[in-house]
């Protein structure tokens, strides 16, 4: 019963201090202000009336200059050439993890598997840090037989999005392999 009487005067309360939130007239000797006169509109290309100084000079101002606009610059680098691929393996049964340097279109064997690498794409270094490979990957079976495992794109931000599924091996993009920068041409010694 009490619990009763509780919510009975618990939701009394809230329906009255709902309803006193909800009146939003406003008082009766508030004056409610008009609405204000919108400002004319001035071409900013026609010429400004002349103003008279007190010493009896008429001077006509000239326009103020357009805001400068800034314009972001296009990134200067192009993404690196990659050569290769660089990728982690894993042996489940084994435990023993593997770093394996792929050239592109050359396969490279892995225990039971051959990994041929198409393709490897990478972002500038000014952007934010991701690598994608185009892999195929085979499994050598005991009687000789070779059969397609995994064909497709990998990332190395994201390696369970595409990944390989095998029983006993796992196969990871750490980056792409790029190709050495030329370095800039020394300054030429002050004389």
């Amino acid at each position: 019963m009490k619990r009763f009487l509780f919510l009975l005067v618990s939701s009394v309360a809230l329906a009255v201090g709902f309803a006193i939130a909800q009146d939003t007239a406003p008082p009766a000797d508030t004056p409610i202000p008009a609405p204000a006169e919108p400002a004319p509109q001035v071409d900013p290309g026609a010429p400004l009336p002349p103003v008279e100084t007190p010493s009896g000079e008429t001077l006509v101002e000239p326009p103020a200059p357009p805001p400068e606009v800034i314009t972001p610059t296009p990134p200067s680098s192009v993404a690196p050439v990659a050569t290769g691929v660089v990728l982690g393996g894993l042996d489940k049964v084994a435990a023993r993890t593997a770093k394996l340097e792929v050239a592109l279109n050359q396969p490279v064997f892995y225990n039971t598997l051959i990994v041929t690498a198409r393709a490897c794409k990478t972002r500038p270094p000014e952007e934010p840090p991701e690598s994608a490979a185009f892999l195929e990957i085979q499994d050598r079976k005991p009687d000789g037989t070779i059969q397609k495992i995994f064909s497709g794109w990998m990332f190395a931000s994201s390696p369970a999005l595409n990944a390989l599924e095998h029983a006993v091996y796992d196969v990871w993009v750490v980056g792409c392999k790029t190709a050495p920068t030329q370095p800039a041409a020394p300054a030429p010694p002050n004389t």
